[in-house]
């Protein structure tokens, strides 16, 4: 509903009161009743701004408009690249990328610092991918407006849209030290959450890749290990370059496949309580290596966290983002949600690897190529689809060790 307020008269002394029953909703809603008296001051500058804004501005004002920008901003003050409010349009984006499918351009981001949101990697045979941005590409504009200072989610929601129209981006390809721009097409994108095949350098490893950890991530990882009994393998390659992570309870779900009994993680809210998530299944018993690069984050550093602590297998690679906290997405009313940090997690051993990450047991540097047959100074991910894969070499050559 759009709702315009004129200068004077009973028209303006409307306004204001519909403006303080809004504000007065928005309070409630969100539990800062108690907070009233204590920041009365702050709340009549709120509602002075308010009140200026729906009766002075030239133009026409949503009064909705105006509470969704709010309550971006008080989320935008707590300064964290991780929590963000998300109108509809935002949530439902989310929702679909939970799900596995999005029409996009088929790219992995990450935010390595309040303001800089970089490429992971590009799905292969999407169109990012078709069009030559690569990992490492710092994404500096969508369609012409700077996304640095926004929350990742929100910045890949404008990215996503629906399929068969075009987005515009600004990239700085800081290898290059050069500025590019690129029209992409947005397309259907299947994202292949789990794939798994015997590894090509020797047919008794089989080897699991994991995109993400989304809902549909466990039962995948399930069947794979099912197939991979059916071959009688003799060991396990775990793939999580580039996964930026995803759900803490499909996270748990895979971690138990590789860990004996006990706890895989244990998440600690602001006032100390701990929780254990404990395994959820029984361990297969095999030589593990799990592959690990600047690109694993979140659920993917707390399956390695686990591997790592109770010693099932080795981290193979270069060490991991070090993303150690938790967010949690609450729905609101209206088809918004907020999603804020409400935990951190530590390993089993009770490791805090929030902004230190985790190192590997073998360590890999994959260098990426320039093009011209130099090589860059600055290693990217390898994409475990190219040719040549030094960290999956290693990974084989580790899970031979074990099974001499």
């Amino acid at each position: 509903m759009r709702v315009v307020k004129r200068l004077g008269g009973r028209r303006r002394g409307l306004g204001i009161a519909i403006t303080l029953v809004i504000i007065c909703s928005v309070l409630t809603t969100a539990t800062l009743g108690v907070m009233v008296l204590g920041n009365y001051q702050h709340l009549g500058r709120l509602v002075k701004v308010v009140r200026l804004v729906t009766t002075e501005y030239l133009e026409p004002v949503s009064l909705t408009g105006l509470v969704d920008g709010a309550m971006k901003g008080i989320v935008g003050s707590l300064k964290d690249p991780y929590s963000s409010y998300m109108d509809p349009q935002e949530y439902k984006q989310l929702y679909e990328q939970i799900q596995g499918s999005f029409s996009g351009i088929g790219i992995y981001v990450s935010k390595r610092d309040l303001n800089k949101i970089v490429v992971i990697s590009p799905i292969k045979g999407g169109p990012a991918d078709r069009e030559g941005i690569v990992a490492g590409d710092v994404i500096v504009k969508v369609n012409g407006e700077e996304v640095a200072d926004m929350d990742v989610d929100v910045a890949v929601s404008k990215i996503k849209g629906p399929e068969g129209t075009e987005v515009h981006l600004t990239i700085f390809r800081e290898a290059e030290q050069r500025f590019l721009d690129y029209q992409l097409n947005r397309e259907k994108v299947n994202i292949p959450v789990v794939t798994a095949e015997l590894a090509k350098q020797d047919s008794r490893i089989g080897v699991i890749r994991i995109s993400q950890f989304n809902k549909t991530a466990a039962m995948e990882v399930d069947n794979a290990l099912r197939n991979f009994r059916e071959n009688k393998v003799q060991g396990i390659i775990l793939d999580l370059r580039d996964n930026p992570g995803g759900e803490l309870e499909a996270a748990v779900d895979i971690a138990s496949n590789f860990v004996p009994q006990g706890p895989v993680v244990h998440v600690v809210d602001r006032k100390g309580a701990t929780e254990t998530f404990n395994t959820t299944r029984s361990q297969m018993v095999l030589p593990l290596a799990v592959l690990i690069n600047g690109g694993s984050a979140s659920a993917a550093e707390i399956v390695a966290g686990a591997v790592k602590d109770v010693g099932t297998g080795s981290l193979v690679g270069t060490k991991t983002f070090g993303k150690g906290i938790v967010q949690s997405v609450i729905p609101l009313d209206g088809g918004a949600a907020i999603k804020l940090t409400t935990a951190k997690y530590l390993t089993p051993r009770l490791n805090d690897i929030h902004k230190i990450g985790i190192e590997p047991d073998v360590k890999v540097e994959p260098v990426a190529g320039t093009g011209n047959g130099e090589e860059d100074k600055m290693p990217l991910p390898t994409h475990p689809n190219n040719e040549s894969d030094l960290v999956l070499d290693k990974g084989v050559e580790v899970i031979h060790t074990m099974l001499r």
